[in-house]
């Protein structure tokens, strides 16, 4: 459609969503004619508008009550409740903060409105949906605890969250990324639950989200109670240009649209997808202090939602935006529900991968930050020294000296870089020397390959990373190691457990089909964890723990998991005795904290570690 068509329908739309429907139809016949194409462009946008209400957003006007005053008093009791006081009031009724004298807790108590109380049929839906949403069990969710009526009142009892909306939170500024990122991820991981479950919330918005003040634990609200439940209306001139919204002639305020996808804005049906764009709307927004889609008018939003690109984040914020959260918004908001995030999980996934990265460069700056003052400083320190002053100045001869002492450290720092890079290149298979420069050192490289499985049946094409990241339980992955020398190699993989349990451990290297079983591998050779197969996780969800051990020479302690690296035990250690020997050894062993620096570019991790010993645990976290 050019834009001079869709001005077209715009403007016919505008002005066709103003008239009852029979002056409607005699507008749309008049300004359309013959075009049957034109027609059905404005009757599709006019369509969304009428079954907005019904579809997607809830169905009763905004609540106010005539008595501008609370209907409960402080201290009233309902049923098991107690009131403490009155929180606020909206489309479904009033909402207190109530204490449940049963559990000793406090709850948001939800007294609905006698409109909707009296609606047998909207009713009869809010209790079916009620009892879906209370279903969900997951730590962003609101938890639902009842659903009842005591002396003609009809009420919700919900988790209450003292905190704020994100609505409030943002106050129309941007927010620092990783803030950006711990609250997308929340609120994807709630998406998640409630997908696997085949709810779809239809209302993602930054009105629906909220964070706990003392721990900022993010909780999405009011799933599948959107479409029978709240209206939200604009509390603040300033929403208004944040939140446009429907309006019908009497003023019944449907939802707000800036966060609707393209088939929500077309009245076609919706998916666990939509979720998805209004979540791709909210992290542009968070990162930007705007939404992607406004206009002056509900329809010059849906003219933006269904025509318009949304500017690159990079180009509207001052803040630099990484090229992989640039990647991951666009994604979110792709026009055509079949190129966009197909699954909460997927996006969770992408997001929490970046979330990591993140945490890494931040590490690695904090790291490096002391090194550059100390240098700094010392550069400072030779300055003032060198610059003469009136009462006093170097003589030539001392000029001399500090030059001379100069170069000697640059030698020596060139002489000891040079010996210590001959060593790592040279296996060292001769007698040490009666005297050393460097002490040795033992260096790995690893990476991950992943792949994912859908339906038990590989999903893609299997990529690398340099790190680890957080692994759907149907993701199967591969560890590739190499080393530029010989050593003795032993990997186990320590399995989720309780504190104070004994832990499982795996035998994955060596094993009989790789390197012939034996744990000597040679320089630059690149073995592959497992060499014939994927290794899978669990349905119970945490955190595995790889250990990668690298030594000049054969390992006494772990030398005897060798006979358990079979297929008959699938090489677990079944010998408890073993297996706290090599709990033990892996806890306490007193070796050298290894470095570790990770390679973007070629999707690798280096380790290395002073001494003739490696040790590194590589932690793989699971869904």
């Amino acid at each position: 459609m050019t834009p001079e068509r869709w001005e077209q329908v715009s403007r016919i739309f505008k002005s066709a969503i103003e008239l009852d429907v029979g002056a409607r139809e005699a507008y749309l016949a008049s300004e359309c004619g013959h075009d049957e194409l034109l027609r059905k462009e404005v009757s599709r946008l006019i369509q969304s508008h009428q079954q907005a209400s019904d579809d997607n957003f809830i169905e009763t006007p905004a609540f106010v009550p005539s008595d501008p005053g609370k209907t409960l008093s402080d201290g009233q009791k309902v049923g098991p409740y107690e009131i403490v006081k009155h929180l606020g009031t909206g489309g479904m009724g009033e909402v207190y903060l109530a204490n449940d004298k049963r559990l000793e807790r406090q709850v948001a108590l939800k007294i609905l409105s006698g409109e909707l109380a009296h609606d047998k049929r909207r009713m009869q839906r809010f209790q079916q949906e009620a009892r879906m949403a209370s279903s969900l069990n997951q730590p962003n969710i609101l938890t639902i605890f009842e659903f009842g009526e005591v002396d003609s009142l009809n009420f919700l009892a919900t988790e209450y969250i003292d905190g704020e909306t994100l609505r409030e939170h943002l106050r129309g500024k941007p927010l620092k990324l990783p803030e950006v990122l711990d609250i997308s991820v929340q609120i994807v991981a709630a998406l998640d639950a409630a997908h696997e479950a085949k709810v779809v919330h239809r209302d993602i918005k930054p009105e629906n989200v909220m964070i706990r003040r003392r721990d900022r634990i993010v909780k999405v609200l009011d799933f599948g109670l959107a479409k029978a439940s709240e209206k939200s209306s604009v509390t603040h001139e300033t929403d208004s240009q944040i939140a446009t919204q429907f309006k019908t002639a009497a003023g019944t305020i449907l939802g707000t649209v800036n966060y609707m996808s393209p088939e929500q804005a077309q009245g076609l049906q919706v998916d666990a997808r939509t979720d998805l764009w209004s979540v791709g709307v909210m992290i542009y927004e968070m990162v930007v202090g705007a939404a992607p889609f406004t206009g002056r008018t509900t329809s010059h939003t849906i003219v933006q939602i269904l025509e318009s690109d949304p500017k690159p984040l990079s180009s509207v914020t001052n803040v630099r935006v990484p090229d992989e959260l640039e990647r991951i918004v666009s994604k979110a908001l792709r026009k055509p529900v079949d190129e966009r995030y197909q699954t909460a999980k997927d996006l969770l996934v992408d997001l929490r991968k970046l979330r990591k990265q993140l945490d890494l460069d931040a590490e690695m700056k904090r790291s490096v930050a002391p090194l550059q003052s100390a240098v700094t400083a010392a550069a400072a320190t030779s300055t003032i020294e060198a610059v003469p002053t009136p009462t006093a100045s170097l003589s030539p001869g001392r000029n001399h000296l500090l030059l001379l002492v100069v170069g000697a450290v640059v030698f020596l720092i060139a002489a000891l870089w040079a010996i210590n890079s001959w060593r790592q290149k040279t296996p060292n298979t001769s007698t040490p020397a009666t005297t050393s420069v460097a002490s040795p050192q033992r260096a790995l490289t690893y990476s991950i390959t992943v792949q994912k499985y859908r339906d038990n049946k590989p999903f893609e094409a299997p990529f690398q990373l340099a790190k680890e990241m957080v692994f759907e339980r149907d993701y199967q992955i591969r560890l590739n190691l190499t080393s530029p020398q010989t050593g003795f190699l032993y990997v186990l993989n320590e399995g989720p457990h309780d504190n104070g349990q004994p832990a499982e451990f795996v035998v994955l290297f060596p094993s009989p089909t790789s390197n012939s079983g034996s744990a000597l591998v040679t320089e630059n050779h690149e073995v592959q964890i497992p060499d014939k197969s994927w290794i899978h996780f669990d349905n119970e969800k945490g955190t595995e723990k790889v250990w990668l051990v690298f030594a000049e020479n054969a390992v006494p302690e772990l030398e005897p998991v060798r006979s358990f690296a079979s297929q008959k035990t699938a090489g677990l250690i079944t010998d408890s005795a073993l297996r706290d020997k090599v709990e033990a050894f892996l806890r306490s062993h007193p070796g050298n904290k290894p470095t570790v620096e990770q390679d973007a570019d070629r999707k690798q991790t280096v380790v290395t570690s002073q001494g003739n010993l490696l040790m590194h645990a590589v932690d793989l976290e699971h869904q």
